[in-house]
């Protein structure tokens, strides 16, 4: 696949990503406003026990991705072994559960209903891998469909039965349903051949691989366990929707999601810096935006939440450093190839890539799970308030994910070209003036105590007004740009 394809493909899964970006502002809209900030922070520890309770499926989707990509049709065997691993996934879910509820004094029947996604979480993440190494561009499609059905259902859930919690449960019970069918069916292909134990026991041997490799995944979201348990759900609500709109930023980084793929193929080494130049052409003025409408987006969602608008302005800037650091760990995984062949010993995955990126990501996630609790509990101390310790947690994963990024370029520069071009400039010039421009119309068009829905209408003619600025400026500066744009209109007629 060429560089073209690989945009092509991207745009597919950057759609899909931009899609349930909406659906997604909806789904956590509805949440926010019907919950309060502790409320919605209880929801938030709920979805990281089940991502605690999620880990051991990694071992499959990692050998399932890989292998697939490179022709092999594991897909019955990945899917079987999936299914058989969600009991132990059930198993961590309530040693979990049973220890949290009552410290973060929450309600154990939302838990319960929760533990219904532990093994819809296995199928999604078992399909999903294989869709990555088979087929990259079907992400975009079932990402898509499951969001519009998780929106439908949502809304019933909480605005016609009044369900609480439980409705958003119930919400993305559905939206995990739906993907999984989707995407298993569109891979059926992979499933051709018989369950394979041999192939099994294969992946369990070198489990050891991906259970390093899905850690950080883990220490990640345990940010938001530690804060509940320690500072309570009120705080972990407010920064909880703030990073949730600072994420559409790691949208951009869908239109490099056939890089790994391509790479484990033997793709060209420039990729990785067509890539890193064309999502930040998205992943700029994302966070720009961000930025600049932080008060007017926060109050969306309701004034209980507008604490974390300074939050959310360093959680854009952040995203887009950890955009940088993903694609980094596609290149270094991608273009590893120590386990291409024969099984490898076990000294030569320690020396490659495949051991160093999660090795880096570990490290990352301690590093920044001890700062955390050491700058929270000092800004508990001196009496920073909502938006002072929202500010704090943001700033610490700013500088902690700036920092290891830094570690990967050295690293990666060794087995990739990754310097962008000039146009990574006019992008910044072009998202200088779209904030220039949202700066002096938001007070004019986010006018307070509009209705929520006209508010919301008023704020989506913001982005809209804001994308035309910013693409404007940069079809006019760079010729890339109108290269690729006179490129896509041509495939599309």
């Amino acid at each position: 696949m060429s560089s073209f394809g690989l945009r092509s493909t991207g745009l597919v899964v950057f759609g899909g990503r931009l899609v349930s970006a909406f659906t997604g502002l909806l789904f956590t809209l509805m949440a926010a406003r019907w919950l309060n900030p502790s409320g919605f922070g209880v929801w938030e520890v709920i979805i990281t026990v089940l991502t605690f309770a999620s880990y051991p499926i990694g071992t499959v989707a990692y050998w399932a991705t890989r292998d697939v990509a490179r022709g092999r049709m594991v897909g019955r065997t990945a899917l079987a072994t999936g299914a058989l691993l969600s009991g132990a996934g059930l198993v961590i879910y309530f040693a979990f559960t049973f220890v949290t509820y009552s410290r973060i004094a929450a309600s154990f029947t939302p838990f319960l209903l929760g533990a219904l996604l532990v093994p819809l979480s296995y199928w999604s993440a078992t399909a999903n891998g294989i869709v990555n190494g088979y087929r990259p561009s079907v992400y975009g499609y079932s990402l898509v469909i499951s969001e519009v059905a998780k929106i439908s259902v949502a809304y019933f859930a909480l605005y016609v039965f009044r369900l609480g919690i439980e409705g958003v449960i119930v919400g993305l019970l559905t939206a995990y349903f739906f993907q999984s069918v989707i995407s298993t069916y569109m891979v059926r292909n992979t499933a051709s051949e018989k369950f394979d134990p041999v192939e099994a026991k294969r992946w369990f041997r070198l489990s050891w691989l991906p259970a390093v490799s899905y850690l950080p995944t883990s220490l990640a979201v345990a940010d938001t366990y530690i804060v509940a348990v320690l500072h309570g759900t009120s705080v972990v609500g407010t920064y909880q929707v703030a990073f949730f709109v600072a994420s559409i930023v790691t949208y951009a980084s869908s239109l490099v999601f056939a890089l790994y793929p391509l790479l484990l193929r033997g793709g060209d080494p420039r990729l990785p810096a067509v890539g890193l130049e064309f999502s930040m052409l998205f992943a700029i003025p994302m966070a720009a935006g961000c930025a600049v409408l932080a008060q007017p987006i926060l109050l969306l969602f309701g004034p209980l939440y507008t604490p974390g608008a300074l939050g959310l302005v360093i959680l854009a800037v952040m995203f887009v450093f950890y955009n940088v650091s993903q694609l980094l760990d596609q290149t270094l995984m991608g273009t590893e190839k120590v386990d291409a062949g024969e099984t490898p010993t076990f000294r030569k995955l320690v020396r490659s890539n495949l051991l160093f990126v999660p090795a880096v990501n570990i490290t990352y996630g301690a590093v920044y799970l001890a700062l955390l609790a050491v700058a929270l509990t000092y800004a508990a101390a001196s009496g920073f308030g909502s938006q002072g310790d929202v500010a704090t947690w943001a700033a610490v994963q700013l500088a902690a994910t700036l920092v290891f990024m830094l570690v990967k370029v050295r690293r990666a520069r060794k087995v990739a070209r990754l310097t962008p071009g000039i146009s990574v400039a006019y992008y910044l010039v072009g998202a200088g003036v779209m904030s220039g421009v949202l700066y002096l119309a938001a007070p004019v068009v986010a006018v307070q105590g509009l209705d929520t829905v006209f508010y919301g209408l008023h704020l989506l003619l913001l982005v809209l007004v804001g994308a035309m600025v910013y693409f404007g400026v940069v079809y006019a500066l760079d010729s890339k740009f109108r290269e690729l744009s006179g490129s896509l209109l041509k495939r599309f007629r």
